[in-house]
C-alpha cells in the first residue's frame, strides 16, 4: 500500500497539501513531495521517522491525549491545529486531519497544510475586531456626550436616570434633582458674541465635571441649562454639592462679566412612585422662582409644593 516504486499514478506528489502515512507503530511509511516542502526536509529522510518526532513537545502531548484517542474511537480527526519542527529548526503551525485506514487498523493517513498565513490572518482579524470595538466604544461615547461641555447629553441622562434612581431606591436614599441655568446668558451672547457664549458653556462643563462622582449624574439639558442628580438621604445632604456648583460657576472667566447661576432643587424619593418627569417639573418650578427672586441663588420645592430658599 505504501510502496511508491510503481510510480505515482494519482499524482499525490503534486497535491498542494502534505500527505503522510504511518503504520501501526506510528512510523512514517509514505510522504509526498509537498510534505517534504512544508516540513523543510528531504522526502526520503521522512521515511522511517516516528511522526511524534515532527511535533513540538506541546503538540506531541496534545496528539497523544486527544488526536490518537479520537482516531481510535471515531476513525478520523479533522482540522486540528498542531505545531511542527521543520528541518531548518523553526516551528510552524499546521492544520492536520487524519483517517484510520479501513482495512488495516493502526495505519493512518495524515494530511496537513501550513497555517502561517492563517495565524497571520487571525491576528489581523483580531486586530481589526479590536479596532472596530474601540471605534464602536468611541462612537457610543460621542453619542452620549454633549460635544461642547463634555458632559452627558439630555438623551443619555434620561437613559441613565432609571438605573441611577433604582440604585438609590435599593439604598433607601432619595435622588435630588437640580436644574441649573446660567444667569443672563442671552446678554453674554448679545454683547460678546456666540463664540464667547460657547466658551462659557465649555468652561462650565470643565468646571462641573470634577464635581461629579459615582453618586452624581450631570448633563447639559439644553441651551444654557444643566441638570444634576445626586444620591442623598435628604435634600440638606446635597447642600455641599450645591455650594460647589455655585463656586465652580464663579470660577468661569472670559465672558467679560462674572458668571452666576440659578438652581432649582427637588428631592425625589423614587420609592414614592413619582415619575422622573414630575420631579424635573418640580425642580423647574423652583428654578423659575430663583430667577424671579433675583438670580444667583438656589430655591427648593418641598414635597408639599412650597418653594423655599436653599442653602
Amino acid at each position: 500500500m505504501f510502496d511508491t516504486a510503481a510510480g505515482d499514478p494519482f499524482g499525490i506528489d503534486r497535491f498542494p497539501v502534505g500527505c503522510i502515512a504511518t503504520d501501526d507503530t506510528r512510523v512514517i511509511r509514505f510522504a509526498n513531495a509537498h510534505a517534504a516542502i512544508q516540513l523543510d526536509r528531504a522526502q526520503d529522510d521522512l521515511l522511517g521517522l516516528g511522526i511524534e518526532t515532527l511535533l513540538t513537545p506541546a503538540s506531541r502531548i496534545f496528539c497523544d491525549s486527544y488526536v490518537l484517542p479520537i482516531l481510535l474511537t471515531k476513525g478520523h480527526c479533522d482540522e486540528v491545529l498542531l505545531t511542527v519542527e521543520t528541518g531548518s529548526g523553526t516551528r510552524a503551525p499546521v492544520v492536520v486531519s487524519a483517517w484510520v485506514h479501513g482495512d488495516r487498523p493502526g495505519f493512518v493517513f495524515w494530511s496537513f497544510m501550513r497555517a502561517d498565513k492563517r495565524d497571520k490572518l487571525q491576528t489581523e482579524v483580531l486586530a481589526s475586531r479590536n479596532l472596530l470595538q474601540k471605534q464602536a466604544r468611541s462612537l457610543k461615547e460621542l453619542a452620549a456626550r454633549d460635544d461642547l461641555t463634555g458632559l452627558m447629553n439630555r438623551r443619555e441622562f434620561t437613559r441613565m436616570i432609571a438605573p441611577f434612581s433604582a440604585a438609590a431606591n435599593r439604598a433607601a436614599a432619595s435622588v435630588v434633582i437640580l436644574l441649573l441655568d446660567i444667569d443672563r446668558f442671552k446678554a453674554v451672547n448679545d454683547t460678546y458674541g456666540h463664540l464667547a457664549g460657547d466658551d462659557v458653556l465649555r468652561q462650565l462643563g470643565g468646571a462641573f465635571a470634577p464635581l461629579v462622582g459615582s453618586n452624581e449624574l450631570a448633563a447639559r439639558y439644553g441651551g444654557e441649562e444643566f441638570i444634576f442628580a445626586v444620591t442623598a438621604t435628604n435634600a440638606e445632604a446635597a447642600s455641599h454639592f450645591v455650594c460647589r456648583l455655585h463656586k465652580a460657576a464663579a470660577s468661569v472667566t472670559g465672558s467679560g462679566a462674572p458668571i452666576t447661576v440659578s438652581i432649582g432643587l427637588y428631592c425625589w424619593p423614587p420609592q414614592s412612585g413619582e415619575s422622573f418627569k414630575s420631579a424635573v417639573k418640580a425642580a423647574d418650578r423652583a428654578l423659575y422662582e430663583a430667577k424671579a427672586l433675583g438670580r444667583n441663588r438656589t430655591m427648593m420645592m418641598d414635597a408639599d409644593g412650597t418653594l423655599v430658599p436653599f442653602g
